[in-house]
C-alpha cells in the first residue's frame, strides 16, 4: 500500500480544531487484513501514544516459520525468480508481539479461522477497546482471510466477515456512540475478466467471467497464470465482492440502531 487511509484518518481525527483537524482525544483502529499492519503501528504507535490504539488480528505467530504451501508451483516461481523465503508471514515478524500498550498485537497462526477470530475479538479486543474507551474506532477492513482467497491463508466467509463487523460496531456503541467507519485494505479473491488468449483452439470450456463492463478497457490484458486462474474460478461461488457487501450490510445494520 502506497498510502494509508486509516492511519490519515486517526491522525486528522485527533488533530486539534484549531488546526483543521476533529480535535478528538482517542482513536482505536482494528485491522483484520491477513497481514499484519506494520505501515499503521509504525506511522501511528511505533512508540506509545495515548491518543492511539492499534489491534491487528492476522495470521502469523512466533511458531511459524514461511508459508504453509512453500512446495506449491507458485511459491516454487516466485523463489526462482530470486524471492527469499519469507521469515515468517509478510510483513515478517513485527506482529509476533505487542511493543507496548498502545498496540495490540493478535496473530492467529498459519491460518485465519472463524473460530480463532470470534475467540480473540471476545477475549481479548472488546475488553482492551472498552478499556481505551474511545472517541472513534477505524476499521481496516481486508479480507484477503477469505476461504476463496487465493493466498490461501484464510479460512473466513463472507458471513464471517459481517459478524465481525457487527461485533466492531457493538464496541462502537458501548464506547463511543457508535461512531464507526471502515476504510478498505487488501482481499484478491476476484474472478478473471478476460478469457484467456493462450489456447491453440477456441476457449468452448463455458469459462465464466467477471463482467466489469466500461470499467475495463479491451485493450487491457488481464494476463493471469492458468495455476492462479485456477484459485480465482472459485470466487464466482463467493469471493471478495461477497465479502464485502456483508462487511457493508453489517455497518448498515449498524448506522440503523437506535
Amino acid at each position: 500500500c502506497l498510502f494509508n487511509a486509516a492511519a490519515c484518518a486517526a491522525l486528522y481525527a485527533t488533530t486539534p480544531r484549531s488546526q483543521g483537524g476533529l480535535g478528538l482525544r482517542r482513536v482505536c483502529i482494528i485491522d483484520f487484513d491477513v497481514h499484519h499492519g506494520n505501515g499503521t503501528q509504525d506511522i501511528l504507535c511505533s512508540t506509545f501514544d495515548p491518543r492511539f490504539l492499534y489491534v491487528s488480528l492476522h495470521a502469523g505467530g512466533a511458531h511459524i516459520n514461511g508459508y504453509d504451501d512453500e512446495d506449491s508451483e507458485d511459491e516454487s516461481f516466485r523463489l526462482k525468480l530470486g524471492g527469499k523465503k519469507q521469515e515468517g508471514i509478510f510483513p515478517g515478524r513485527c506482529g509476533d508481539s505487542s511493543p507496548h500498550e498502545g498496540v495490540l498485537n493478535i496473530p492467529l497462526g498459519r491460518k485465519v479461522t472463524a473460530s480463532a477470530m470470534g475467540t480473540a475479538l471476545v477475549s481479548q479486543v472488546t475488553p482492551a477497546v472498552e478499556a481505551f474507551s474511545p472517541d472513534l474506532i477505524i476499521l481496516s477492513a481486508g479480507f484477503d482471510a477469505h476461504i476463496n482467497d487465493p493466498l490461501g491463508m484464510g479460512g473466513l466467509t463472507a458471513e464471517d466477515f459481517r459478524s465481525v463487523t457487527e461485533v466492531a460496531c457493538q464496541m462502537a456503541y458501548k464506547t463511543c456512540s457508535g461512531r464507526i467507519f471502515s476504510v478498505l485494505e487488501g482481499g484478491y479473491g476476484v474472478p478473471c475478466c478476460q478469457p484467456r488468449d493462450d489456447l491453440f483452439l477456441p476457449n468452448n470450456t463455458g469459462e465464466k467471467l467477471l463482467d466489469l463492463g466500461s470499467d475495463l478497457p479491451p485493450n487491457m490484458k488481464d494476463e493471469v497464470p492458468f495455476t492462479f486462474r485456477q484459485k480465482l474460478d472459485r470466487c464466482h461461488a463467493e469471493g471478495f465482492l461477497e465479502c464485502v457487501k456483508e462487511h457493508v450490510k453489517g455497518l448498515i445494520k449498524c448506522s440503523m440502531r437506535k
